[in-house]
């Protein structure tokens, strides 16, 4: 069987494609298809042709057309057989786009790759950016930011792309005050680590109305669907946590997805720019210890969601019915869904 934490696809330098994987044994040859839908290696039938065959544990596979995303059949000469895909997309406009497929799910189960996605604000992505969105086939986005946010920067994937935009504003109450600091200009935050362990925990404290309606939306139909909110860090990282908890993710593999954005979000780039732009209560520039809790994420932030929805539910199940309004039928609709 195929090592799952092994199996990656990843962008190499001139664009082409790094596919690399595991298996117990050195010796076993792999051959690699590629196809621009992952229905067809999904659907299980004949897989096309292969693009290569070979006894080494990666493959830089050329990229045909950089405007396509493509996804990608791993064989072993044993029969055994992964579907992998890249896991950040290669866009310019948008440095945090990611495919929620390939984790493992309920009963061992993997999600589809090409169904569930998570990024930051759409309104700055390139021409070329947007032909590669549209080709995605999203037809549901769901928008975490709010309504001034969203009027700012509107979501822009040019004409002719059919979709429906869900408004679902996320506001914790615990960073009233802050956000109001930074309309002054002014970031005025104690302790930045604990604010942002506070304003998690909001989340499933105050926010689970508009998680719930995501949840709805997403039993409405078989639609590749968007999550998004400004930077895709924090109310996109807990609505891609809840998505992925529903669907049988272990809690450390939501964890590890979770901190991916640190990898790929400019994160020294914007301590640099925030400092200048602002300043403390002394008028002081905002020091990088303040501003670095705030702008990255750590595993206690969004651990503490966990811990509050085991604090106030008596159960998984419980908080599914009560909070997320899914019942066992909803639930199951959702796993056979994006579940292969």
């Amino acid at each position: 069987m195929f090592d799952l934490s092994a199996c990656h696809v990843e962008r190499a330098g001139n664009g082409d494609y790094l596919v690399s994987w595991r298996l117990p044994h050195a010796s076993d040859r792999v051959t690699v298809y590629m196809s621009e839908d992952p229905d067809r290696f999904y659907a299980g039938g004949d897989p096309g042709t292969p693009v290569l065959s070979t006894q080494a544990r990666e493959a830089l596979v050329p990229c045909p057309d950089d405007g396509v995303r493509h996804y990608f059949y791993l064989q072993s000469e044993h029969g055994e057989g992964v579907i992998l895909a890249e896991r950040k997309l290669a866009l310019e406009g948008t440095p945090n786009f990611r495919d929620l497929g390939g984790y493992q799910g309920h009963e061992g189960r993997k999600l589809r790759w090409g169904k569930l996605y998570r990024s930051s604000k759409l309104s700055a992505l390139s021409e070329k950016d947007r032909g590669i969105v549209r080709r995605l086939g999203l037809t549901l986005i769901c928008d975490f930011r709010q309504v001034l946010e969203q009027e700012l920067e509107p979501t822009a994937l040019g004409d002719g792309h059919l979709h429906t935009l869900a408004s679902l504003p996320v506001t914790p109450g615990s960073s009233q005050s802050f956000l109001q600091s930074l309309h002054d200009g002014i970031i005025a935050v104690d302790d930045a680590a604990k604010f942002m362990e506070d304003t998690n925990r909001d989340f499933v404290i105050n926010q689970m109305p508009q998680y719930a309606e995501m949840f709805q939306l997403l039993l409405r139909g078989d639609q590749p669907t968007l999550i998004h909110c400004a930077s895709g860090k924090d109310r996109t990282g807990f609505g891609a946590a809840l998505i992925l908890d529903v669907l049988g993710v272990e809690e450390d593999a939501i964890v590890e997805d979770y901190l991916l954005t640190n990898r790929y979000l400019p994160i020294e780039q914007e301590i640099k720019r925030l400092s200048s732009a602002f300043t403390d209560r002394s008028g002081a520039a905002v020091p990088e210890h303040v501003l670095r809790p705030m702008l990255e994420v750590r595993p206690e932030y969004i651990r503490a969601c966990f811990e509050e929805i085991r604090r106030r539910y008596r159960s998984k199940q419980h908080f599914y019915e009560t909070a997320l309004r899914l019942d066992n039928t909803a639930l199951e609709t959702l796993k056979t869904r994006y579940l292969e």
